[in-house]
């Protein structure tokens, strides 16, 4: 993939750079229970120090695969929801401050994790070769363009391309 050879290598650099909490490192819808209006998180073999912004392209990267791969737009909705409910409750936790970089490197691990999963050793099993392509050109895209992701235009990019699909 030559037109995302710049965009891995900044992506891997920025992230060892950034040591700034406890990552779950598969934060994924088939890890997470719900439990009286509490999270469980499940399989934590690949937990550890890191940036945040990892878990959050992490679980974008299931909810806007599942929306290409159903055509459905409930997913793009989740997406939605849960980056605001992401800014919701970092505000509350850090009493306001917000930190921009965190979203922009959350739209970049987005990128890059919905790429792996397609083109990496754990690809998305529900997907099928012409799904798998079709992500990865959407994606491959998205990384050459020399603009400053943020999540509402990767979610924008994503649903898009689904709708064309």
């Amino acid at each position: 993939m030559p037109r995302a050879r710049d965009f891995i290598p900044d992506l891997v650099d920025d992230t060892h750079a950034r040591r700034l909490t406890l990552v779950h490192g598969d934060y994924s819808p088939k890890n997470i229970l719900v439990r009286e209006d509490r999270l469980i998180l499940l399989d934590h073999e690949v937990i550890h120090w890191g940036d945040p912004a990892f878990d959050v392209g992490f679980a974008l990267t299931h909810l806007l695969s599942k929306a290409r791969h159903l055509r459905n737009p409930r997913f793009i909705d989740a997406a939605r929801r849960f980056w605001d409910v992401y800014l919701a409750t970092s505000a509350a936790a850090g009493k306001g401050a917000w930190d921009p970089s965190i979203e922009q490197m959350s739209a970049r691990h987005t990128l890059g994790c919905m790429l792996a999963r397609v083109a990496g050793r754990s690809t998305l099993e529900y997907l099928n070769d012409d799904e798998r392509a079709r992500q990865e050109k959407v994606v491959v895209d998205a990384m050459s363009r020399d603009v400053v992701w943020t999540i509402a235009a990767v979610i924008d990019a994503m649903a898009n391309e689904a709708i064309r699909a």
